[in-house]
């Protein structure tokens, strides 16, 4: 058979003298269409000198490789001798009768497989190959024509005359008569005048007697012995012809049996069937038209029976094209292809679901079996039941039928294993429905059992949505019935209403919540809303000392403190702190931040709202984690999604009744930072990290497991509420983007390719290290500085930047246009570069970075909103991604393209929003034939993920991947 297009495998079966036993060699040859000599065994080292790599061959090739070095007898004596600790030799193996059966039953399984592999693909093949190799002497050929047994049986005065043929399609011819090899007994395997047989229905051992006579002759006194010796399970098997006996016709068919066939290539069961005539079967699809047996139940007294099918068989298979069946190219039965793909076992399924319509149709399904398991036919049912009890559900499953009951317990490890055969206490097999599989799979995964009961988490009840009998049984509470308060000082828009609505279900049912709307959506007022609405839930009383708001009218006082602990970036803390001066005035908040912090630990029980930093909670959580908090709010919320960070373990210590996460990050599409996202607002729905890895990001990230991802979805959909700004906000502007590609100044390209040159040789090694990510970091880092402005790695170079003038002249069109711009930069060095030029051209700029303080921050943003100049904005985007309304900008220019895409979809953010009314322009800057380019075209080809680290020093495992693209 071919491997590759010039090359040919060929085989040779000699005897084996250490392992008493015909054993097959392979060898190699170039392809040729005469075959002369084998000199060349197919030895690993062999193969490789043939340029043939083993695991490029096609799988029955590689398997009847495999089996020719198995068998060879240094390889069976290593795997014998394990079990003996004397043995020297395979004789020292043999002495032992255990050993000695156990070698002899791998060598006939190794060489059945081999037999039919050979007979299947037609490899060339010899027979006891000579010295000289010459393989024309001794080549063998295939017959795929099938060679049955036919005994004869002449009895007469003096006993009976027993003779035993061979029969070759239509033609019978004596064993005696021809030249037979036997090298198999159990299957039987013959040589027969040069070429390979399967003998059917026989072992070949049987016929040793007949290969040297043509008849044995049994005296009247041992009939009866020799028959129940020799002939009794023979006689069930070969054709029987005989003269002197009392022959019995029967051609009536008692039943027609359906049973499961393998198809091994295509790894699914289909169904035959099989008619009985009263002790003798035939198979719908055998050609043998007859059988003939002998009576041996009276010894004194033998009668041949004559077995003849009838006609009618035909209509039992036109019974099963009715109710839906299809026939196949081997003649069995099944279902649609496709069916049969998702389901080896659809077939069998479908026979037990339909047992009563077969059986009204004169079929029997009393006898399925699967690898030898007899399967159990009774129709099944679940009996439901589910209590809740405090977070957990107990759910109560029992598998019932007329003959058999037990808890659906005992059935989650198949479940969980995919086995889909349950062992009875009678010993027979329950096949668990597919459908089971899929339906109960996810609840399995997450509940434990106790006492023969599923112990399920509350926040685990979406697993309960696909299950009818389950569904309406989690008692949580939907539908929440919601009235715009009047301690809400702002009109709400609709899809706000209904977020406000979503997040009060969720605390109502005791359930975290992820707010993941678009930025600019207003996330922190629906979560002022919320906690206002959550407050009313509580007793109000008159306050002793009156407190009156801004227009004199009352400011109504809770018995109970909401005690709502809100985690943000250090720079929205005074952002969120207005927001709820301005929209919720009755709050008693405060700032947990600054020196002074110590003075307010001792009493944050004492205030609604607690605004504090993450950098705070990571320094401060031995205090907060004594505190029980009503409320805990992340805003921003992509900061703990490093699951092994101090913020991430310092924000899991904290307690809190209710807790809400706010991220406009698109989640899910990363999936580490899923499972963190999640773990905070409903700790272990996704269960612990290494159980949802193996569940499901390692088959969705790298196997792209459809049914795993929309199983993890189906988890994470009803605690992520994600609007985009198209879908809700009709009236939002246009928004355009577009790409300016920039050429390089001569000079500056000449520097950036011997950069390049030099990254090239460091960071692609030939010697199979993969460069570490410090230098691939420092590599890029200055690659994408040199992109952009040679002064940024040599402040006193006199090289221009062609992209620093393309920029500085498309600024000043903006500027003489009267154009409120953003300029983003991930450099603070490069934002300099402009406002040099600003200065130099006196115009009046902004800006912000990370090393602005918070009042100038806001000093700033008010300065480019209200006033008709500043025109320019320069903000650093890792500064600036969030929390900013800049509404006034109708222009956001990127000077250098960021890792991360949403990162820039941050910055896009801050003008493209609620507010805006102009149509927002965004222009990307990027240097043709440079890092920033391929950074660019991965991110169109989807390459990185959307949401990596928002940190400088974060490299992708993408990146890591496309080194060799990002520097050619």
């Amino acid at each position: 058979m071919k491997t590759e297009a010039s090359f040919l495998f060929c085989f040779d079966v000699s005897f084996e003298k250490k392992l008493n036993s015909p054993i097959p060699t392979a060898y190699i040859i170039e392809q040729t269409n005469e075959i002369n000599y084998l000199d060349k065994k197919a030895s690993p080292e062999v193969l490789e000198s043939f340029g043939v790599i083993f695991d490029n061959l096609d799988n029955n090739t590689k398997k009847s490789l495999t089996i020719c070095e198995d068998l060879k007898p240094e390889k069976v004596f290593k795997k014998f001798s394990k079990n003996s600790k004397s043995a020297k030799t395979i004789d020292d193996l043999l002495k032992d009768s255990k050993l000695a059966f156990g070698i002899s039953q791998f060598i006939k399984t190794n060489l059945g497989q081999f037999y039919t592999l050979v007979k299947q693909e037609n490899y060339p093949l010899s027979l006891n190959l000579n010295p000289e190799k010459d393989f024309r002497k001794s080549r063998i050929t295939i017959d795929h024509s099938a060679l049955e047994t036919q005994l004869h049986f002449d009895k007469h005065e003096n006993g009976i005359t027993y003779t035993l043929a061979l029969k070759e399609n239509e033609t019978a011819f004596y064993p005696s008569d021809v030249a037979i090899e036997i090298l198999l007994d159990e299957p039987s395997w013959i040589v027969l005048n040069k070429k390979l047989f399967h003998l059917q229905h026989i072992n070949s051992k049987k016929i040793t007697p007949f290969l040297t006579k043509k008849s044995i002759e049994i005296p009247s006194k041992l009939v009866p012995d020799y028959f129940e010796k020799f002939i009794k399970d023979i006689a069930k098997k070969a054709n029987i012809t005989g003269t002197g006996f009392e022959i019995e016709t029967r051609n009536e068919i008692i039943s027609c049996a359906i049973h499961p066939v393998l198809d091994f290539f295509k790894n699914s069961y289909f169904l035959n069937l099989v008619f009985d005539y009263n002790e003798y079967s035939f198979e719908l699809n055998s050609n043998k038209k007859t059988n003939s047996s002998i009576d041996l139940s009276d010894l004194d007294n033998i009668k041949l029976i004559q077995f003849k099918r009838s006609e009618t068989e035909s209509s039992f298979a036109d019974k099963l094209i009715e109710l839906g069946l299809s026939k196949t190219e081997n003649g069995f039965f099944g279902l649609s292809p496709k069916t049969e793909k998702q389901d080896p076992y659809a077939s069998i399924q479908w026979a037990i679901e339909n047992q009563e319509t077969l059986e009204t149709n004169g079929f029997s399904i009393k006898d399925l079996k699967i690898d030898s398991k007899k399967i159990d036919t009774h129709k099944v049912s679940i009996q439901f039941s589910n209590e809740i009890k405090s977070d957990w559900f107990d759910i109560k499953m029992k598998v019932v039928c007329e003959v058999f009951e037990f808890n659906f317990s005992e059935i989650v490890p198949n479940i969980k294993n995919r086995n889909r055969l349950f062992l009875l206490p009678n010993g027979n097999y329950f096949l668990i429905p597919l459908e089971w599989m899929t339906l109960y799979g996810p609840m399995v995964k997450f509940a434990k059992i106790q006492n023969g009961n599923l112990s399920l988490p509350k926040s685990n009840f979406a697993v309960l949505e696909n299950i009818p009998e389950l569904k309406d049984s989690a008692g949580l509470q939907s539908d929440i019935e919601y009235q715009a308060s009047p301690l809400v000082k702002a009109t709400l828009r609709p899809y706000q209403i209904d977020g406000v609505k979503w997040l009060l279900e969720h605390y109502n049912n005791g359930l975290g919540a992820c707010l993941a709307d678009d930025m600019g959506l207003g996330k922190t007022l629906q979560t002022l809303t919320t906690l206002v609405a959550v407050q009313e839930q509580l007793d109000f009383e008159r306050a002793e000392n009156i407190q009156l708001d801004l227009f004199g009218n009352e400011i109504p006082m809770a018995k109970e403190y909401l005690k709502a602990l809100i985690v943000l970036p250090s720079s929205l803390v005074f952002n969120w702190y207005t927001e709820a001066r301005k929209f919720t005035p009755h709050f008693r908040r405060v700032q947990y931040i600054g020196n002074d912090r110590k003075i307010l630990s001792k009493k944050l029980e004492k205030y609604d709202l607690i605004f504090t930093s993450y950098a705070i909670v990571s320094r401060d959580i031995s205090i907060l984690e004594k505190y029980n908090f009503r409320y805990l709010i992340l805003d921003e919320s992509q900061y703990i999604k490093n699951k092994n960070s101090k913020i991430f373990k310092a924000i899991n210590q904290i307690k809190a009744s209710s807790k809400i996460s706010l991220s406009g990050t698109p989640i899910e599409n990363s999936l580490d930072d899923l499972w963190s996202q999640m773990q905070f607002i409903n700790p272990n729905i996704l269960g612990s990290y290494s159980f949802f890895a193996e569940n499901y990001k390692l088959p969705i990230e790298k196997k792209q497991d459809e049914n795993s991802l929309q199983e993890l979805k189906n988890l994470i959909a009803p605690f992520i509420l994600r609007r985009t700004k198209e879908q809700v906000l009709k009236d939002l502007p246009e928004l355009s983007e577009q790409i300016f590609y920039c050429e390089m100044e001569q000079e500056q390209e000449k520097l950036y390719e011997e950069e390049k040159s030099k990254a090239r040789n460091s960071l692609l090694k030939t010697d199979g290290d993969k460069a570490d990510k410090i230098s691939i970091i420092n590599t890029l880092m200055r690659l994408r500085q040199l992109s952009n402005h040679p002064k940024m790695i040599d402040s006193k170079s006199e090289i221009d930047s062609g992209k620093y003038i393309a920029v500085t002249q498309y600024l000043e069109t903006l500027v003489q246009s009267n154009q409120k711009t953003i300029v983003f930069s991930s450099f603070v060095s490069n934002l300099d570069f402009y406002k040099t030029w600003c200065k130099e051209n006196k115009i009046d700029f902004c800006e912000l970075t990370g090393e602005t303080p918070l009042k100038e921050r806001e000093y700033q943003v008010n300065r480019f909103q209200q006033q008709e100049k500043p025109l320019l904005f320069f903000i650093s985007l890792k500064a600036g991604g969030v929390g900013l309304n800049i509404t006034k900008a109708s222009y956001v220019v990127f000077l250098d393209p960021w890792w991360n895409p949403f990162s820039e979809k941050q910055g896009i953010g801050r003008a493209h929003r609620i507010g805006q009314m102009n149509k927002v322009n965004v222009v990307r800057f990027i240097s043709k034939n440079t890092v920033e380019e391929k950074i660019i075209r991965l991110q169109e080809s989807k390459k990185l993920l959307s949401d990596s680290l928002l940190d400088e020093n974060f490299i992708n495992t993408e990146i890591e991947e496309n080194l060799d693209f990002i520097l050619e």
